[in-house]
Parts: C-alpha cells; structure tokens; sequence
C-alpha cells in the first residue's frame, strides 16, 4: 500500500492544484458566460458554471449528486486498495481520484462546478468542462487500455 501512495500521492495532488488553480484564475479574470478564443472558434475559454454532472447530467437534486458523488469516490478508493500494485493502473486510478476530488470540493463549497474548456466547430460545441473532468477521462480510457492489453496477454 505504501507503494501505492508514494505513487499516486504526487499525481493526486497535483490534479487538484491544477484543477484549483485553473478554476481560480477563470472566476478571477473572467466574467460568467464570458468567451475568449484561443485557437479561433475551435478552443474558447469559456466561463460558465454547471450544478449538475459531467456534461450537465441531472441525476436529481443537488442532495443526490452529492451522494452519488461520495458513493463512486468511496468505490474508487476501496478499489485503489483493494488494486495490485502496477504503476500504470495506479497512476490512472489517481488521475480518477484526483478529478473526482476535485469536482467534489467545487460541489461541497459553491454547489455547483466551474468548467471553462470550451471546443467545437461553430454552434456545434463540445460540452464545456475542465481539469477535473480531464483528468477522469483520461484516468478512465488509461484504465480501460490496461485492461484491455492485459486480456489481450491472457488469451
């Protein structure tokens, strides 16, 4: 376990720095619903703030996301202990962790989310997210990749 830690501490944290501060110099510097492209019309950084679940999915109440919320960082983390140790699956699982934490901070202070990274090709726009929620997916799809190389290997 300590393995684990020494691993997925370093990650962790700095996910929720990144997260932290990224949401801090966007409510700062930028007014709610504001818009400043960075690529053209492809990348905007876009101010806007999102009660609800990734890509502004209402599961019920601001109650019921918190629940729903505590449950899957409670399940991620008995299995990141319960996980043997492989840096690659460790690293993915606290890039999970990380996010997670860091939207569920956002929820527990100011009830909802802030999300600033905005992509698409005119009015054909990709939900608006940020760091957090990066940091989930991409935790996510290292994760599925693990799993699918190593059934690969065992066939």
């Amino acid at each position: 376990m300590k393995k684990k830690l020494i691993l997925a501490m370093p990650i962790i944290i700095a996910v929720l720095f990144i997260d932290r501060l990224s949401k801090l110099l966007v409510s700062l510097n930028m007014h709610l619903y504001e818009s400043i492209p960075v690529i053209g019309n492809f990348f905007r950084l876009t101010y806007v703030t999102n009660p609800y679940a990734a890509f502004s999915l209402r599961f019920g109440n601001y109650y019921t996301m918190m629940a729903l919320t505590v449950i899957a960082i409670i399940f991620i983390m008995f299995y990141f202990v319960k996980t043997s140790y492989t840096p690659f699956k460790i690293t993915a699982l606290s890039m999970v962790i990380g996010g997670a934490f860091g939207n569920f901070y956002d929820r527990l202070v100011h009830r909802e989310v802030i999300d600033f990274l905005d992509f698409g090709i005119n009015k054909w726009r990709y939900a608006t997210f940020n760091i957090s929620d990066s940091s989930v997916v991409i935790g996510v799809l290292l994760l599925i990749i693990f799993t699918l190389i190593n059934e690969k290997k065992n066939l």
